[in-house]
């Protein structure tokens, strides 16, 4: 990787290695050395901010996201025949400076590993980085699909960006047709009407959370990856999709939504795909979370994109 990307991003250290030889982890078997990237299969970085969320008048704390989903990832145990699996977590890109430089950072760096032909998981953070993820994917691939599960569109007009703009900065942008984004779990409650007719008028897909529980989540996520025609697929997962007594440590909780086992079974998903470049996960919030259940949840959807439903 470019060494000027790399000075873009803070390392970060892992725990020493298990006491039993025997119950190996992930902590034991991840690289975090740039001399390993080279042979890496799947790359994480982390974006520890929150200032999206904060400007959209959501509950700050997502900016220590990153750190706690790391801790409850890498006390999972490893599977067998993980092989496969080439796992580099880089650190966390550079979030003391304006947010605009720090979307700039992040880009960079994604942009640089898709090019490089491996698959990146993005720890966010607040859900404004879905524009510099995905504007990535389509600086490489201009043909890809976003999906965004979630509860809100995330199509705002605004002067500023913030957690709630990015779709709509991307569709702006001409980086994402809006016939190639997928709006997966809306609460209609949670979003403003005149939105939801633009998406609608824009011709963006839009599945409700009631559409989607109606049809039956796993045969809807079978339908929605067969319409995708193997094209580049960029994944985000807004956890505060997820009903609240499942992630109560979200940015925005709702007492209704999808269910731990339906995220499980959107990574599976994005995983058996196969052409997954960007899974991203956000807007999980250790500050508002009860005993790290959303975080721990967090990094089981990590690890079933990784490894699959074992």
């Amino acid at each position: 990787m470019d060494k000027k990307i790399l000075d873009t991003l803070t390392p970060i250290k892992v725990p020493g290695s298990s006491h039993d030889e025997n119950d190996i982890l992930l902590r034991d078997v991840v690289k975090t050395s740039p001399d390993a990237y080279d042979k890496a299969t799947h790359v994480i970085i982390g974006c520890p901010q929150d200032i999206g969320v904060v400007r959209n008048h959501g509950r700050p704390g997502a900016a220590k996201a990153p750190e706690a989903i790391r801790q409850a990832l890498y006390k999972l145990k490893t599977p067998p025949n993980n092989e496969s699996v080439r796992l580099i977590d880089l650190g966390d890109v550079d979030s003391s400076d304006d947010l605009r430089i720090i979307h700039e950072c992040l880009h960079k760096a994604v942009e640089q590993i898709i090019w490089d032909g491996k698959i990146v998981i993005i720890l966010g953070g607040g859900n404004d980085i879905s524009f510099p993820d995905a504007k990535a994917v389509h600086d490489v691939h201009s043909d890809f699909v976003a999906i965004n599960v979630d509860a809100h569109l995330d199509i705002r007009k605004s002067g500023v960006i913030h957690s709630g703009t990015p779709y709509r900065n991307l569709i702006d942008g001409r980086h994402l047709a809006p016939a190639n984004l997928y709006e997966i779990g809306i609460q209609p409650w949670a979003n403003s009407a005149k939105y939801l007719e633009e998406a609608e008028a824009m011709g963006i897909n839009i599945q409700t959370l009631g559409e989607i529980e109606a049809m039956g989540v796993g045969h809807f996520f079978d339908r929605l990856f067969d319409m995708l025609n193997s094209a580049p697929l960029f994944a985000g997962l807004d956890m505060d999709c997820v009903r609240a007594s499942d992630a109560p440590g979200v940015s925005a909780p709702s007492p209704v939504g999808l269910t731990a086992t339906d995220i499980l079974n959107f990574a599976a998903r994005c995983r058996t795909y196969g052409e997954t470049a960007v899974f991203e996960i956000t807007e999980v919030n250790p500050e508002m979370d009860i005993d790290g259940r959303t975080a721990r949840l967090a990094a089981l959807t990590l690890y079933t994109f990784l490894y699959g439903n074992r």
